[in-house]
């Protein structure tokens, strides 16, 4: 049996699922008055009649039969017909295209949303994966529930990013005289763009948290059954991180180009009103004759000016050949690859890896001794780290774990008392009393 393919199938129906832009804007504006309920014939004749007459496409002489082929067109998969009562009411797939086109034009920007999803999203998975229950549970139960308000937020912020595209072109070509206006409003809602999307980056950073929980399943050799739905996650939050990113580069793109016209408007604008003073000044003026001088008397009784020969002495200027002769050829500088300094870059990374991987043996280390007696003295756990491994270890562990305690704060206190112990083994570095207990 063939796969479905769906260019086959929709080519000989995409008449029938979508409706072209007259007939859409009947189908919401139906569905905006009548909803789940009832309506007649002539209810939607009127709706016909006031979206064409607003469109501009009024055709009285066929009427009666447009109408009736829309409403026949609607029958297939848009509206279902009640011959008994004479009534019609919409089927589910056109209510729920137009419920779709309803949400996506209402639907406002909320990074705290977005922030509290994340949240919900770290804390059922790290009960997920402490009950040791299904993965794909949580996929089904949470992810997949979040995924569309997820992703529709970072399509809206670029549908705002178009939105203003498409002014600043409008307001280029406008002759209005409120021109630059427009543009600074366009570059200051450009600015709150910016911003929006900056906030939208920091309510993602909660994905980096549950990015390391699946990193851990897989680490685990739990997630072997659920490598494709942990991918799914992982690349879900990777390419939301670059979309946004796309968008405040395309805000940075535009912001110069605004600027750039304003500054070219007001140059242009100034030129022009220069031009037509001095043409004014020109056509008020006229020419008198003092003695054997010609001077120019301006409006106004303003000060005369004198009119002065155009010829110009000729001068000799002298170029040195220097200056006009063709330009030696440059020299092409061979490229080598530097092997030191490869093998530098490669040890550098190397030694980032292996430092990355210690500080996570070392959190996980910490938590589990959390776990297992519900309390952890950390200052002597500190410089155990540091005995057995550098201090940048222990210092970047101990950022860690607290940023985890963060994230964890329900099930967590911290005591700390203010005063300094000594490591015995390495003098000159101490540390205040602090201990993690279990709730």
């Amino acid at each position: 049996m063939d796969s479905f393919n769906l260019y086959r199938e929709a080519k000989d129906q995409y008449e029938k699922l979508i409706p072209e832009k007259n007939e859409g804007l009947i189908l919401l504006s139906l569905y905006a008055k009548y909803k789940d309920k009832d309506f007649t014939e002539e209810n939607i004749i009127s709706t016909i009649t006031k979206v064409f007459k607003d469109q501009g496409n009024e055709s009285p002489r066929t009427e009666y039969n447009r109408n009736n082929a829309i409403i026949l067109r609607f029958q297939e998969s848009f509206l279902w017909r009640n011959a008994t009562k004479k009534t019609y009411q919409f089927k589910k797939y056109g209510l729920e295209l137009c419920q779709n086109i309803e949400k996506r034009l209402i639907e406002k920007y909320n990074p705290a949303k977005i922030k509290r999803f994340f949240a919900e999203l770290h804390k059922s998975l790290t009960e997920n994966i402490e009950q040791n229950r299904d993965f794909n549970e949580w996929i089904e139960d949470h992810f997949e529930i979040r995924l569309p308000e997820l992703t529709s937020q970072i399509e809206i912020l670029d549908q705002q990013v178009n939105e203003s595209v498409k002014a600043f072109k409008t307001g280029i070509n406008s002759e209005d005289q409120g021109v630059l206006d427009i543009l600074k409003g366009i570059e200051i809602r450009l600015e709150v763009i910016k911003e929006q999307a900056s906030e939208l980056r920091n309510a993602f950073q909660i994905s980096y948290d549950i990015d390391d929980l699946l990193l851990g399943l897989l680490e685990e050799n739990k997630g072997q059954n659920y490598i494709s739905n942990i991918h799914r996650v992982q690349n879900f939050h990777d390419n939301s991180r670059s979309q946004l990113e796309q968008v405040s580069k395309r805000i940075e793109k535009i912001k110069p180009r605004i600027r750039e016209f304003i500054y070219d408007f007001n140059k242009k604008n100034f030129d022009r009103k220069t031009n037509k003073f001095i043409d004014y000044l020109l056509q008020q003026s006229v020419v008198i004759r003092e003695g054997s001088s010609k001077k120019i008397q301006l409006p106004n009784n303003l000060s005369k000016l004198a009119v002065k020969s155009t010829t110009h002495n000729l001068r000799f200027n002298v170029i040195s050949i220097r200056e006009i002769s063709p330009k030696l050829p440059v020299e092409v500088i061979e490229r080598t690859v530097n092997i030191n300094k490869r093998k530098e870059l490669l040890k550098k990374t190397l030694k980032w890896k292996r430092d990355k991987e210690r500080i996570r043996y070392w959190t996980n280390l910490a938590f589990k001794e959390l776990e297992t007696i519900c309390i952890l003295e950390f200052t002597p756990f500190f410089f155990k780290v540091i005995e057995e491994d550098q201090l940048t270890i222990a210092v970047k562990t101990a950022h860690n774990i607290i940023r985890k305690n963060n994230t964890y704060r329900n099930k967590f206190n911290i005591d700390i008392i203010k005063e300094p112990i000594h490591n015995t083994a390495k003098k000159g570095i101490s540390l205040w009393q602090m201990t993690i207990q279990k709730k």
